[in-house]
């Protein structure tokens, strides 16, 4: 987003199945990434009422947006945007205002 000095340090990897996303750190040793951080399902649903998370995208911000499938039960309502600050903790949902499907 037009920052040089911006890192491409982590792999956010959202588990569809495990409700869990995954941050590995590929820049310490690029041949053996390791495990950064665990969110889990639980925080999730607890802060944002979502589940099973599917495809991440970076902000300009530094902050981090997961889109998801719905709530943590499965039912479809709910979809939405889990949003994630650069250290992974969980911010909110971030959905456009006016257009929250709850």
């Amino acid at each position: 987003h037009g920052d040089a000095s911006a890192d491409r340090r982590y792999l956010v990897v959202p588990g569809l199945i495990s409700g869990r996303i995954y941050a590995i750190d590929t820049k310490t040793d690029p041949k053996a990434p390791s495990l950064y951080k665990v969110v889990e399902p639980e925080e999730i649903a607890e802060k944002t009422g979502l589940g099973f998370p599917h495809t991440s995208h970076c902000l300009a911000s530094g902050d981090m947006l997961v889109s998801c499938l719905g709530n943590r039960e499965g039912n479809a309502k709910g979809n939405g945007f889990l949003l994630l600050d650069s250290d992974f903790n969980v911010k909110g949902r971030w959905e456009k205002p006016g257009h929250s499907p709850l």
